[in-house]
């Protein structure tokens, strides 16, 4: 079957295509590799990297809690374990259940991103209206 351009899909056993990336019958994604992960796949996550820790428990990733530790040693531990998240996060994520597709995947690891911004921004603002309340505050004559 092999000589013939054509081979069976690892999860229904239909005669495929060498080169598909997706079985046309049952809609699994065939082409991954030794990893576990489509190829389209292998790339930075950067929710896995901003959201660290709580992307791994939503992802049932537990190692991510090694970022705790991680903090003993100054600015340079928690860089690295977060480049390391970041790193794996895609692999690990893509295991963690059974996606619909790769834009599901995609879409789902991008909101982690934007909730990221949306928690860094409201934080800049709390940051601000705090300085602002203890400015006002201090320049309060009792």
């Amino acid at each position: 079957m092999e000589n013939s351009g054509k081979k069976l899909c690892p999860f229904c056993n239909a005669e495929i295509d060498n080169n598909a990336k997706k079985c046309k019958f049952c809609g699994e994604w065939v082409c991954q590799d030794e990893d576990n992960i489509p190829q389209e796949l292998k790339h930075f996550n950067w929710g896995a990297f901003l959201m660290n820790w709580i992307w791994g428990i939503m992802h049932k990733k537990y190692i991510t809690l090694l970022y705790f530790p991680a903090c003993i040693i100054p600015v340079i531990g928690p860089i690295a374990i977060s480049i390391w998240f970041g790193l794996a996060g895609n692999k690990w994520a893509w295991e963690s259940k059974t996606w619909e597709s790769i834009e599901q995947f995609n879409e789902s690891q991008q909101n982690w991103v934007r909730i990221w911004i949306i928690l860094f921004i409201l934080g800049i603002i709390f940051a601000i209206k705090t300085i602002i309340t203890l400015v006002y505050i201090g320049s309060v004559e009792v």
